[in-house]
């Protein structure tokens, strides 16, 4: 009997350990595709916007997928029409913040600017509430981008462009401006104030979202992206699933004739919507690959 027991307590701790193991390894944002058909294996990683090259400088395995690969595949292809692009999604046409905040709220903003010690609002009256969102998102980010030391999507696709790769977009400026500034002035406007209101709240927020990123937490990435409260359900279909389900309808084929390194948000990657169920889904087997 203590034979027995003794077994189902070594099998138990044989299966948590390989469960705990198997977690372990899938916390990563490096995925390699392949099955199906395809003749050459792909890589599928999950970025952070707001996080430099310097993270991926010493991953050796993920620098050698990159500069493996024939095509490099990003949310959009960043060129220097990008901003020009952008621009008129980014104004509004008859309106100012000055009209659509009130006169408190206007110097709120204003002066939480002015703390950050870059912007001035008075000047950018034009500018779409989502844009000064950003803007304040960028200047509170962890991380500086410099010329040597750019966001990762620009580097990914800059490196692309250096070594002869195709760059490849899985959707247009267009309709990233669409998701990122079509939603109405009012809700813009709620979002704002909201975010200068809780801007602490924010900061340890995006701390938070950073530190589990650069861990290469996945775990704790889908949690954060599944109980967020800053958006509603809709938003979020908007920002994630449904962008995730024109592009999986794309990237069959893409990967068909050419090995592809895809890299795009970490939050595309995961949950039940996400680029890994969805690539699984549709027949692919998907491996994490260890960066570090």
């Amino acid at each position: 009997m203590r034979l027995i027991k003794y077994l189902l307590f070594a099998f138990l701790g044989l299966c948590l350990s390989a469960n705990a193991q198997n977690k372990k390894a899938e916390n990563t944002l490096l995925w390699e595709i392949s099955g199906k058909g395809l003749q050459k294996k792909s890589y599928l990683f999950g970025t952070y916007h707001f996080a430099d090259k310097g993270f991926i400088d010493t991953m050796k395995v993920l620098n050698e997928k990159l500069n493996q690969a024939e095509a490099v595949v990003g949310e959009l292809v960043m060129d220097k029409d990008m901003a020009v692009k952008l621009m008129p999604h980014m104004m509004m046409k008859d309106n100012t913040l000055d009209s659509l905040l009130t006169p408190e709220e206007f110097k709120m903003v204003d002066d939480y600017l002015k703390t950050l010690g870059k912007y001035d609002l008075s000047k950018m009256k034009k500018l779409k509430p989502m844009m000064i969102q950003t803007l304040i998102m960028q200047a509170t980010a962890p991380k500086t981008f410099t010329a040597t030391n750019p966001a990762i999507d620009q580097y990914i696709q800059d490196y692309g462009k250096a070594n002869q790769k195709n760059v490849l977009g899985l959707e247009t400026v267009e309709d990233q401006a669409k998701v990122l500034f079509g939603s109405s002035l009012v809700r813009q406007k709620e979002m704002l104030v909201k975010s200068v209101k809780e801007a602490d709240k924010m900061q340890k927020e995006t701390l938070k979202l950073y530190n589990s990123y650069i861990t290469q937490d996945l775990s704790e990435l889908t949690k954060m992206f599944a109980d967020s409260k800053d958006f509603t359900p809709e938003e979020m279909d908007a920002l994630l699933k449904d962008r995730n389900d024109k592009w999986m309808a794309q990237l069959p084929q893409m990967m068909q004739n050419q090995s592809l390194f895809i890299a795009v948000g970490a939050g595309h990657l995961v949950g039940k919507d996400g680029l890994i169920s969805g690539l699984k889904a549709k027949g692919y087997t998907l491996k994490p690959v260890a960066t570090n």
